[in-house]
């Protein structure tokens, strides 16, 4: 009865059998997989919500591209990080899983082939096989630092004649890289040569890791580019359901691109007119927000500091920015042996083949969870290791 495009098989794996088991029990666990930040004391103030209450918000007069005071606050944050952007070339949607699916239906026929990076997070398989498109992966490698091999994507594109567009997440998740300006050079002019659309997932690039501020494919571009944020991260509000595209590149393709966009966005009408009506003040407010991450995750990167120097077997990889830290074990053990027997210690971390990381014993922490409460985990960590 049910289409073939819903999962057939979701039987739990081991890791998830174990981790429902101690949490049947009553177990004090403590998740190092949290990135909810409303659950790890990063929730909005009161006075930063307010702006939901304008009266303005009982009245219906949808824009399918957005309001454009909602834009014009959208193009003001960009314009704060140093980037032009026009309140035309945005359309908002409710997240940035909308903003994926609409960008799979504008720019896809079913059977279509996108390019996405790997490792990283396994958002864009559930959405892929809603909208009937394939997914080919192409390589994300490490040797002391995060590169694109672009041989890899050379290859991937070489089997997917009918590829669309090539997938970025900057910074990834998890890995935390971006890619060089050499790099981004590079991977435009082969999307120009191949005729292939540029989406970048941009919603964790308020949060480098170093003083300078990441680098947006939002601005000039030489092929259709569309990038991605929202206020789940931004602003630390996932329960309010905004996001938007910013859509770049050549004038004819941008004006075809956004056209289709306001038709496709015109059918749901998904985002809420208080939360438009509030976005120029939640934007503003968020800057308290994303200045709190940062010393959260500045203050859980020194405890993971701390813990390599006292346990040297284990290395935290090198990278840029985001909210998670990829750890690499001792090769005794494989990641998910790694992580359920740290599940048996009462933590809870996801073990790198979830993102598809192979190879090494690979571990993935978020770095936003309560200092406290992510020093103690690294202690069972720490132990286990030993042990």
């Amino acid at each position: 009865m049910l289409s073939r495009r819903l999962p057939h098989d979701r039987e739990p794996n081991a890791w998830s059998k174990s981790l429902a088991a101690r949490r049947a029990a009553g177990r004090p666990l403590v998740d190092l997989t949290e990135s909810n930040p409303t659950r790890v004391g990063l929730a909005p103030e009161a006075d930063e919500l307010a702006a939901l209450a304008d009266p303005r918000g009982a009245r219906y007069e949808p824009d399918p591209r957005g309001l454009a005071s909602a834009r014009e606050a959208v193009a003001d944050y960009y314009s704060s990080r140093g980037v032009a952007v026009a309140p035309e070339h945005l359309v908002l949607t409710s997240a940035t899983s909308e903003s994926y699916a609409h960008l799979l239906r504008l720019l896809a026929d079913p059977g279509d082939v996108f390019l996405v990076p790997t490792p990283s997070y396994p958002l864009l398989e559930p959405l892929s096989m809603l909208e009937n498109v394939t997914l080919a992966p192409y390589r994300i490698a490490y040797d002391g630092r995060w590169h694109l091999d672009l041989a890899s994507l050379e290859v991937a594109l070489g089997g997917a004649p009918r590829a669309r567009a090539v997938v970025v997440v900057e910074p990834n998740h998890p890995t935390g890289s971006c890619l060089t300006s050499e790099e981004r050079v590079a991977l435009e002019r082969l999307c120009e040569r191949h005729r292939l659309a540029l989406i970048a997932d941009e919603v964790f690039g308020d949060f480098p890791w170093g003083a300078a501020p990441l680098p947006t494919f939002a601005g000039e571009r030489r092929v259709a580019t569309f990038v991605l944020g929202g206020l789940s991260k931004s602003c630390g509000m996932p329960q309010l359901k905004l996001g938007w595209i910013v859509v770049a590149g050549p004038t004819a393709a941008r004006e075809s691109a956004l056209s289709g966009l306001e038709w496709i966005a015109d059918l749901f009408l998904s985002v809420s007119t208080p939360v438009q009506l509030a976005l120029p003040r939640l934007l503003e407010n968020g800057q308290r927000f994303r200045t709190r991450v940062r010393e959260r995750i500045g203050a859980n990167r020194a405890a993971l500091e701390r813990l390599t120097r006292e346990q040297p077997a284990i290395d935290v990889l090198q990278a840029e920015g985001g909210w998670a830290a990829v750890l690499r074990l001792p090769a005794s053990r494989s990641g998910e042996e790694c992580s359920l027997a740290l599940l048996e210690r009462d933590v809870i971390v996801h073990p790198g083949h979830f993102y598809d990381m192979t190879g090494e014993a690979y571990l993935v922490l978020s770095l936003i969870p309560e200092v406290d409460r992510f020093a103690w985990a690294l202690g069972r960590l720490a132990d286990l290791v030993a042990g």
